[in-house]
């Protein structure tokens, strides 16, 4: 089923164990019946120390 608008993810620092909030943009996530879907990823800087994180979805 796909979304019309985005959602966040709490995910956590791997430097300083912060949680941080990433937007996850709206897509159709796993679809059995049709073409293999196509992995995507966004970027976000965790607000505590710095560190760059790299989210993946489909």
């Amino acid at each position: 089923m796909s979304r019309s608008e985005s959602s966040t993810m709490p995910i956590g620092c791997p430097e300083c164990d912060a949680t941080i909030t990433a937007a996850v943009p709206p897509g159709p996530g796993l679809v059995a019946d049709r073409e293999p879907t196509r992995l995507r990823g966004t970027e976000t800087t965790c607000r505590n120390c710095g560190h760059e994180l790299e989210l993946y979805f489909y």
